[in-house]
């Protein structure tokens, strides 16, 4: 009864119309996967010295949200309404990485997780622990060098330094459990943005700014953003490096691959797997 529908109106269509409605339409589920997987499996098999760059490069960038926040707050009145506008700020370094196509290490709790889900042999699970391991390093040595940059450039800045500190203290100053629990927030959302950002066409920016707007916003916990920030609190003398370490950096870690990889990605896995065992035409399709 639809496809005959879909064919009567068709035969009224003109061929470009019918054109632009294709190119209007969303893509589907399947197709998200198969995109993401194949940008997962050219990251896995890029060389190591790329990856490490590129990482080092994310982790520095990902620092400008930490100042450009700090910056929003010096020049806003201590009002009840100034989060909704200085968190703004946390989006910056987000859209420095994510357009300029850089590795951050949330964004491959997906990306490079797709191909070890779709082919779960040895080979592929070691490239993806080569591409984690890679990246997640280079990505927190950037963001604690950016954090010894924001750290020593605002000594002769006394409200911006203010500010830059009271930001960290309050984003490191959750403990293990609530930190893990905020982490599974930003993991979530990086990877639900990682997921829906092929059908955001020309709003890429648009979407970026907003679900890491949400992010900063909830007070959820970022692992490598946040790790600017608790090196800005180990350099200031607010916490020793071993409590940076364990107490926020760790627990960010595993509440951003809880999020990102098992709550997200292999939840959203398993929907098309069903999909495909209930469409025998899907199947010949490889994803």
């Amino acid at each position: 009864m639809a496809a005959s529908t879909q064919k009567k109106y068709e035969d009224r269509i003109a061929e470009h119309e019918l054109e632009a409605i294709d190119a209007k339409a969303p893509i589907r589920a399947l197709a998200l996967f198969e995109s993401i997987r194949r940008e997962g499996a050219h990251e896995l098999n890029r060389p190591a010295s790329a990856l490490a760059l590129s990482g080092l490069t994310a982790g520095l960038a990902i620092g400008f949200s930490v100042l450009s926040e700090a910056l929003l707050r010096t020049h806003l009145p201590d009002a009840p309404w100034r989060p909704l506008i200085e968190n703004l700020g946390y989006s910056v370094g987000f859209v420095l990485v994510i357009l300029g196509q850089l590795q951050l290490f949330t964004e491959n709790t997906i990306t490079a997780v797709c191909p070890v889900l779709d082919d779960p042999r040895p080979r592929v699970f070691a490239s993806l622990a080569r591409l984690w391991s890679l990246v997640l390093v280079t990505n927190l040595i950037g963001a604690a060098a950016f954090g010894w940059v924001l750290h020593a450039g605002t000594v002769y800045e006394p409200e911006l330094r203010a500010a830059v500190v009271a930001l960290s203290d309050h984003a490191t100053g959750y403990g293990w459990w609530e930190t893990a629990v905020r982490g599974i927030g930003a993991g979530w959302l990086i990877a639900a943005l990682v997921w829906v950002k092929p059908n955001a066409r020309n709003s890429e920016l648009l979407l970026i700014v907003l679900v890491t707007y949400l992010i900063a916003l909830a007070d959820f916990s970022h692992v490598i953003a946040g790790t600017t920030e608790a090196a800005v609190m180990v350099y200031s003398g607010g916490m020793g490096a071993l409590e940076a370490l364990g107490g926020f950096v760790l627990p960010a870690l595993v509440g951003n691959i809880l999020g990102g990889t098992v709550f997200f990605t292999l939840l959203t896995y398993a929907q098309i797997r069903s999909e495909l065992v209930g469409d025998p035409d899907a199947g010949r399709t490889r994803y």
